[in-house]
């Protein structure tokens, strides 16, 4: 098991008392199986790690600090994500 803080936002922040805390996840963890510990629609969310949008099948480490935002419209790019030209 590992410890990460979780922050929700907008929509989702209900979904945890007080909208964050710390919370613990098996491992090997990523995004998606927090979202599912927690369940979020992970599909339909953003998630920030360290500060920095990731896909939801990245790896998470102890101590990491993991934001979910309902998704609404418009884009980025994403650590770990494929671009084509």
């Amino acid at each position: 098991m590992i410890r990460v803080h979780v922050t929700l936002k907008g929509s989702l922040a209900g979904r945890l008392p007080g909208g964050s805390g710390a919370v613990e996840v098996a491992e090997p963890a990523t995004a998606a199986s927090l979202a599912a510990v927690l369940g979020l629609p992970h599909r339909a969310c953003v998630v920030v790690v360290n500060g920095q949008a990731v896909r939801p099948d990245v790896a998470l480490a102890e101590g990491d600090r993991v934001q979910f935002f309902p998704q609404m419209a418009g884009g980025g790019s994403l650590r770990g994500a494929r671009t084509t030209r």
